[in-house]
């Protein structure tokens, strides 16, 4: 069982590990084709050329900015231009200077070249600014703002130039950092996975385990055990299966132990009645001719000879009904079925016992095959034992016979509140050479369970000790099943024969 739990592990961790080359190779691509040359490179140039274009528009505003500056004649110390070039009324370049108090004086600090009168515009932020020196020496700021968002779109493609490059340069960390975290993901998943198929291979095995051990034991002969575990699908289904077969198996050594002994005791019991059967008239006849022929006077020898014929007479008598039990058992003979009312049959054995059975069935009628003769002869047998025990008990001599009806067939129950079957003697009731009486071969239950079996049914007994026995008869009433029954029975005379 280890070598099967090991290979379902590799089983597993093989099957989980199977998709993690053609994944990483799918990932990896992807990756590639996202930051791949195919992609950064056109990517690049495009960022570029805006770069450039904002540039080129930016010089083109500086240049327009100084030429202005060169050209118009400002007066005021600090002029405000908008991004089209207009000049600007006092209160907007007062908001202007408010927000960026330090704007003025860094554009004052502007160095002018030698020889020139107008400093290189420089831009602080969303705007360009430059100054120009008067002919009295004293510096005119000239501001002008940028156009709407032309700061921001170049800043954003800087940082995109520089992320693109940054990605470039460390594309082989980039792909681990992707890679990385799926591979450590997928491993516990995989740990995961494994644990939970070792769980369920360790839930499916263990059945496995027990249902192998339990078949050496069965080979052993042990046909009493049983597994009693629990398996996930097909598995739990197998070993309950395996139970019900040696349950079977188990049943059917017995029947076949029952069959054997029944056997052995049928073909004594016909030695028996043969030997037993043909001295006994011989016998009586001889001690009654001894009795008639003694003709003297002396009373006392002639009681004593009747008083030896009749002990001879009783004996002989019960030695015959041994003889018949005997016969009964051995000649057991096949049911004659025919098809009959159930019904009527217990109404004669409540007319025949009167106050001593109480019948409790239907009143409507129970029609089925059966033998009423030879059922009649097992009923009897069960109502004179349950009577027999409550005398024992010195009970009121009372047993109650319960039908009901199972389809297809029937189910009596006898019943008797008697001394009650010990729980060590149930398992032999039916055998043929057991009895708890002083009197009796313990034919009778032996015979009632042949009629029963030869019928196609079966009989069982339930007992609490001390208070009461019920014997449970389960008849099919079929024409079918019994002659299936009575073929098998004779099949087995045949066989003891």
């Amino acid at each position: 069982m280890r070598r099967i739990s090991t290979r379902l592990a590799v089983s597993f961790l093989i099957v989980a590990l199977l998709p993690t080359l053609p994944l990483s190779l799918v990932v990896r691509d992807l990756l590639e084709r996202r930051f791949g040359p195919a992609i950064v490179d056109p990517l690049e140039t495009a960022i570029e050329s805006g770069l450039a274009e904002s540039r080129a528009h930016l010089q083109e505003l500086r240049d327009k900015l100084r030429l202005r500056a060169t050209e118009d004649g400002f007066t005021d110390e600090v002029v405000l231009l908008d991004a089209l070039g207009r000049m600007q009324p006092a209160d907007s370049l007062t908001a202007v200077t408010r927000a960026r108090p330090d704007l003025v004086s860094r554009a004052a600090m502007l160095a002018i070249p030698e020889g020139e009168t107008v400093a290189v515009p420089q831009r602080f932020g969303d705007f360009l600014a430059t100054n120009i020196v008067r002919e009295s020496g004293a510096p005119i700021v000239v501001l002008q703002s940028l156009p709407a968002g032309m700061v921001a779109r170049a800043g954003k493609l800087t940082d995109g130039l520089g992320l693109l490059r940054a990605v470039r340069n460390e594309q082989d960390r980039v792909l681990l950092s992707f890679i990385a975290p799926f591979l450590l993901v997928y491993g516990v998943l995989i740990l995961v996975a494994l644990g939970v198929g070792m769980l369920w291979t360790r839930q499916m095995v263990k059945p496995l385990e027990k249902l192998v051990s339990a078949t050496r034991r069965v080979a052993r002969g042990e046909l009493e055990f049983r597994v009693g575990a629990d398996g996930p699908g097909e598995v739990g289904e197998l070993v309950q299966s395996f139970d019900a077969m040696v349950g079977r198996l188990a049943e059917q050594r017995r029947d076949l132990a029952r069959l054997e002994r029944a056997s052995a005791w049928r073909g004594m019991a016909r030695t028996l009645a043969h030997e037993v059967k043909n001295p006994l008239t011989p016998i009586l006849l001889a001690v009654e001719e001894a009795r008639d022929s003694y003709k003297g006077d002396d009373q006392a020898f002639r009681a004593l000879l009747v008083e030896c014929a009749e002990i001879v007479g009783e004996e002989v008598e019960s030695l015959r009904r041994l003889v018949r039990d005997f016969g009964e058992f051995a000649r057991l003979p096949r049911p004659e079925l025919k098809e009959g009312d159930l019904i009527d049959l217990m109404r004669d054995l409540k007319h025949l016992y009167g106050d001593h059975l109480d019948l409790v069935c239907d009143e409507s009628a129970l029609v089925g095959w059966f033998d009423a003769g030879a059922l009649r002869r097992a009923l009897v047998n069960l109502i004179d034992n349950g009577l027999a025990a409550c005398r024992q008990a010195d009970a009121r001599e009372h047993v109650t016979l319960l039908v009901n009806r199972a389809a297809p067939g029937a189910c009596i129950e006898v019943t008797d509140r008697g001394v009650g079957i010990p729980l060590e003697n149930l398992d032999r009731i039916f055998e043929p050479d057991f009895t708890t009486k002083s009197d009796g071969m313990g034919l009778g239950l032996a015979i009632v369970q042949g009629i029963v079996v030869g019928h196609g049914g079966s009989v069982r007994v339930s007992c609490d000790p001390g208070q009461s026995t019920t014997f449970t008869v389960n008849l099919p009433l079929t024409a079918v099943g019994s002659e299936a029954a009575g073929e098998a029975a004779s099949q087995a005379k045949e066989t003891e024969s």
